[in-house]
């Protein structure tokens, strides 16, 4: 529990000392009336691909990026659109959520799971599908917008999809997990985030995730979280990042629906028609960048890639690249800097540390910085 503790104090300390911003947040262009209910977004191929919710055809519908005009739509011709809510992909398939779930009582949750090839090759295509229960749902009665196990948004990581709930009745949101293979699983539940808000809709990077939604004002929000490969699934572990959207950027009422990259630090978000109680809100495409989800260039990654060693070390460590570094700090558990250095060299003398777990921020000439852990015996 200890280790576990000071682990979660370091991840802490990391995303503080690496805060950045949502930036550049503006209008891109209006959707075309055929994707008027927008519920996922994908980025493939150098265009957008959306779909609606409930209500549709199996359809997903290819718009050009420039112009936002409809370009293709792609019919699943065994499946249907009970619910679908989000979209997501990895190198080989797309996978569509139908797993939309205001009423809380359906017992047939799905992700249709279609082929890239297929997909770019006709506009026809066949599906395969992956079926699951949230392993803690016991109660199927009519619930409409009050429970816990409606979800709306989705990712692709490594051999599973990770699967956020949508929670009415609490406003915070589960993670569940299953594998991204074909059959029929319990959703097992990784753990809960109080967000303070419903969300709609997933993305991840090698940086990061984040999830969009809005809150019980209607107002949209962005989550950020950075990733652990100390505590792969358990995400939500060392919190959150929050953003709300202002006025400035998009309206109250706003509902937002999906979320996708389709740049390097650059972002698409989606809002669906909103036609009631007076509010006459148009569906719309926007973009923002988001630094923190930047991935690195070829130099930057080696330098992403400094290697401290050895490590765990009993008095010196040994640092990479160290021409390219101008200084460096280092920090403890508690996040207390303990040493600072300037004109470094390939090795710092760490023998006056006590034991335990400590990170080193390493600054570089073209003022970019790193962020590495290392243990003291």
């Amino acid at each position: 529990m200890i280790k576990k503790i000071v682990l979660l104090n370091l991840l802490i300390l990391i995303k503080f000392l690496g805060f950045s911003q949502i930036e550049d947040f503006k209008e891109k262009f209006e959707l075309p009336n055929e994707v008027a209910e927008t519920s996922g977004l994908l980025f493939l191929n150098g265009k957008i691909i959306t779909h609606n919710d409930s209500g549709d055809a199996p359809n997903l519908y290819e718009l050009d990026s420039l112009t936002g005009n409809l370009l293709r739509t792609i019919n699943i011709s065994n499946a249907t659109n009970l619910d679908w809510e989000d979209i997501t992909e990895d190198e080989t398939y797309i996978y569509i959520g139908d797993f939309g779930n205001n009423n809380g009582n359906r017992t047939d949750l799905k992700i249709v799971r279609i082929t890239k090839a297929d997909y770019l090759n006709s506009n026809s295509v066949t599906a395969d599908f992956i079926t699951f229960s949230y392993e803690d749902q016991t109660d199927f009665s009519i619930r409409t917008n009050q429970h816990n196990f409606d979800a709306e948004g989705f990712v692709v990581l490594n051999n599973s999809l990770f699967i956020f709930t949508k929670n009415w009745a609490d406003f915070r949101t589960n993670l569940y997990k299953i594998p991204k293979t074909i059959g029929d699983y319990t959703a097992e539940k990784i753990s809960t985030a109080n967000v303070e808000g419903l969300i709609t809709g997933a993305t991840v990077n090698s940086k990061a995730y984040l999830l969009c939604g809005y809150n019980s004002a209607a107002i949209p929000f962005i989550v950020y979280i950075e990733r652990s490969t100390i505590f792969a699934d358990d995400i939500f572990i060392a919190g959150f990042n929050k953003t709300s959207l202002n006025s400035n950027e998009l309206e109250q009422f706003s509902q937002v629906e999906a979320i996708t990259s389709f740049d390097n630090g650059k972002f698409y978000i989606s809002r669906e028609k909103v036609n009631s109680n007076g509010i006459n809100l148009p569906q719309k495409l926007y973009e923002f960048k988001d630094d923190r989800l930047k991935t690195l260039n070829t130099g930057e990654y080696q330098l992403e890639n400094l290697e401290i060693s050895p490590n765990p070390t009993s008095g010196i460590i040994n640092i990479s690249n160290s021409e390219d570094i101008y200084g460096l700090s280092i920090y403890n558990a508690l996040g207390k800097e303990v040493i600072q250095k300037s004109n470094v060299n390939s090795q710092i003398d760490v023998n006056n540390l006590p034991k335990g777990i400590y990170l080193i921020k390493v600054y570089f000439k073209d003022t970019s910085t790193i962020i590495k852990k290392f243990i003291k015996l």
